[in-house]
């Protein structure tokens, strides 16, 4: 038998509401098995207590981006539920987003920029990023065949136009819903991106990200971030992948360090592609709890 999900109502005036659920995982779970696309559950790293429920290959895409990026400090799949009148009809539309994140302004800032999500999730966050406040950004992930002209081949027989006709109407209905729930968290001060898998997943190679966060397990104190900053302040805060795994010990357990220390914050690996000896790696700026790092550790950074 499933337990009936509690849910928290938050008035936003207008006659729009926001539900979340109780325990602060995902408002509905869609993986059900029933779906003719493939679907995914997730355990994040950065998300304990949860899993998540992922409703296509490019929503798993994502959550690997966000996983190994230093500019998201957490997130959620399906996290809340909008509930608003509908634009010139009766009735009311149901929203749930595919992500929440919390980000630095200046990821936001990013993709108001027209950098692809993948890289931007991707990329060393500024040096400024430290001192921007913490957003909260929603995410919809959609695939190509969303955006298609229905209009084009189709037949000219009158169930076929009228099939088009209806699919038209539900993708009209659906971007007007969209648009809506885009002003209502502007009003709220969420910030909200579409992610279009062509424009901001396709052209990256991300096969190999899933490796990187197997190393999430290692066994990582104090002393190893120590030596990671350390070797990067001898290097000009500049170093290369090679260098950095020989600084943490060498061999499988330094590159393993050196993954996990990268998936938590401490450092950043250029992911953009499967990291070989020469690739760059850095000190990102520390984002949020992260920055209680330095006052715990021996070694102050020098900015």
């Amino acid at each position: 038998m499933v337990a009936k999900l509690n849910k928290l109502k938050t008035e936003l005036g207008g006659g729009r509401v926001m539900y979340r659920a109780e325990d602060a995982g995902p408002i509905r779970f869609g993986v059900t098995g029933r779906k003719r696309n493939t679907t995914h559950v997730y355990n994040s790293i950065k998300v304990p207590n949860h899993i998540l429920p992922a409703e296509s290959d490019a929503e798993l895409q994502v959550m690997l981006l966000l996983d190994v990026s230093t500019s998201a400090l957490t997130y959620m799949a399906q996290p809340h539920t909008l509930v608003f009148p509908r634009v010139g009809r009766k009735g009311k539309w149901r929203y749930t987003p595919d992500l929440e994140v919390i980000v630095p302004r200046w990821f936001v800032r990013q993709l108001e920029m027209g950098v692809p999500f993948a890289l931007a999730a991707l990329k060393l966050p500024q040096r400024r990023a430290e001192a921007d406040d913490l957003v909260v950004l929603v995410l919809e992930v959609k695939g190509a065949s969303k955006y298609v002209d229905l209009s084009k081949n189709i037949a000219d027989q009158p169930e076929d136009l009228a099939r088009a006709r209806k699919r038209a109407a539900k993708k009209e209905d659906y971007e007007a819903k969209l648009g809506e729930a885009e002003k209502i968290y502007r009003d709220i001060g969420y910030h909200f991106y579409l992610v279009e898998d062509l424009r901001d997943l396709d052209s990256f190679n991300l096969l190999h990200l899933p490796s990187i966060l197997m190393d999430d397990g290692a066994k990582i104190t104090q002393r190893t971030t120590n030596l990671a900053w350390r070797h990067l302040q001898r290097c000009g805060g500049l170093t290369t992948y090679a260098g950095m795994i020989g600084a943490l010990g060498g061999g499988p357990f330094g590159r393993e360090a050196a993954n996990c220390l990268h998936i938590r914050g401490h450092i950043w690996i250029d992911l953009s592609h499967n990291p070989k000896a020469d690739t760059k790696v850095a000190m990102p700026p520390l984002l949020g709890s992260r920055r209680k790092l330095i006052s715990l550790l021996s070694f102050e950074w020098e900015a």
